[in-house]
């Protein structure tokens, strides 16, 4: 039984949601996914060319599972926590920028009952002395 098992392919999916990169899933040169790959004995694909898009795990029949009393569904298990993990910090880390976008783009003033929002780099503006005509008249009245 075990060996039907183990050269059968047992794999699963996992939907990505609209608001997670890929590039920040997969990471720079596979650093989140690799570790997770390498940990856990599977193979992990980002599918995206359907829709929603899905991560495919499946077990890598070429590693060799160091501890044999764990069953194969219990490694693809521990990939899809690890991924979970992954994708939640992902949504954190997307949700916080967001709110940081907000804060540096407009400043909320308190003008009694009403708000009015103007951006951080608005200044209001002195015209120096450099066009031709300002510094004529200001040279002349000198």
């Amino acid at each position: 039984m075990q060996n039907s098992i183990r050269n059968s392919t047992i794999s699963t999916t996992i939907e990505i949601s609209e608001n997670v990169e890929v590039g920040k899933l997969i990471g720079r040169g596979g650093r989140n996914i690799k570790p997770i790959e390498r940990g856990t004995g599977t193979y992990i694909y980002i599918n995206t060319k359907v829709n929603p898009r899905q991560i495919e795990i499946k077990i890598n029949k070429d590693y060799k599972f160091k501890d044999e009393n764990i069953s194969l569904w219990e490694w693809i298990n521990k990939a899809i926590c690890q991924i979970d993990n992954l994708l939640e910090d992902i949504e954190v880390r997307n949700r916080k920028k967001d709110i940081e976008k907000e804060k540096n783009n407009s400043r909320i003033s308190d003008n009694g009952n009403h708000q009015h929002a103007t951006p951080r780099n608005h200044k209001k503006r002195r015209m120096p002395y450099t066009t031709k005509a300002r510094q004529v008249r200001y040279f002349k009245n000198i």
